[in-house]
């Protein structure tokens, strides 16, 4: 997330993320639930404006409900860069890591190979 933006909006972008992505939530026919709260309503805005999030269900009650949010794939992806982003860098950089990695690797067994002909 960007610095500039309030950590109650981020909590609430997650929850919202959360909710969308939830497959009971997603499925559910209940219209009887009461609008979101005013954090999540400006969360869930901020997230369609992105589009990370679409519209479904009813749309002429003037206000959205967690049943009528469905993310999109670019909002699924967004979800797992907030939740894991360690393991979203990874999968998309795992080449570079594991030369990286290689090469770390290589290097100690060469300085250690010196120390011991230094050694002996």
């Amino acid at each position: 997330m960007s610095k500039a933006m309030p950590k109650e909006l981020e909590k609430a972008i997650r929850e919202v993320l959360d909710e969308a992505l939830d497959i009971e939530v997603m499925f559910t026919t209940d219209f009887t639930r009461s609008k979101l709260d005013p954090r999540k309503q400006q969360a869930a805005d901020h997230l369609i404006d992105l589009g990370f999030l679409q519209m479904s269900g009813l749309l002429g009650r003037g206000y959205v409900t967690s049943d009528m949010l469905r993310a999109t794939a670019q909002g699924r992806e967004y979800w797992e860069k907030l939740t894991a982003p360690r393991w979203y860098w990874f999968r998309y950089n795992w080449f570079p890591a594991s030369v990286a990695a290689g090469t770390i690797l290589f290097a100690g067994v060469a300085a250690a190979a010196n120390i011991v002909n230094l050694v002996l």
